[in-house]
């Protein structure tokens, strides 16, 4: 797998929430929807609160909402909130980093580090919008 579970769980939790920007939306609701353990995504959910993606309101009448827009969202941005350490640095053949060979690259070489190029391209240009597959909502205004 490209990414962690993690990334994965928070990627499709997003994914809802950009699909129901015009209301608030409950832990449980996305749990249940996207097959996601609700204590695991609680967690995911803080986190990204915590980074300003998600804005949490308390109450029986609350919930979550995406407040930074989908389309601004992509994979990598997702990684680095749940402070996840992504790097394709190491060797695809040998044991180590690809920069501890530098005298005498492994066979593959070549061809890894191209492939390396198009998943961190693939991470750095796919966004929540995107994975979302639908016309994006407004977002959620809540009253005063």
């Amino acid at each position: 797998m490209i990414y962690s579970e993690t990334v994965k769980y928070a990627l499709l939790a997003l994914a809802y929430l950009a699909t129901n920007r015009d209301r608030l939306v409950k832990v449980e609701e996305v749990a249940e929807a996207q097959k996601i353990p609700k204590p695991f995504l609680s967690k995911i959910f803080h986190k990204l609160a915590k980074e300003k993606v998600l804005k949490s309101y308390k109450g029986p009448t609350g919930g979550f909402i995406l407040v930074v827009s989908p389309k601004d969202i992509t994979i990598m941005d997702v990684i680095r909130y749940l402070d996840e350490d992504y790097k394709l640095d190491y060797c695809a053949l040998r044991a180590g980093k690809c920069e501890e060979w530098n005298a005498v690259h492994c066979p593959l070489h070549g061809k890894w580090s191209a492939l390396k190029e198009k998943i961190l391209e693939y991470l750095t240009n796919t966004t929540v919008a995107e994975i979302a597959g639908t016309e994006v909502k407004q977002e959620y205004k809540v009253p005063l």
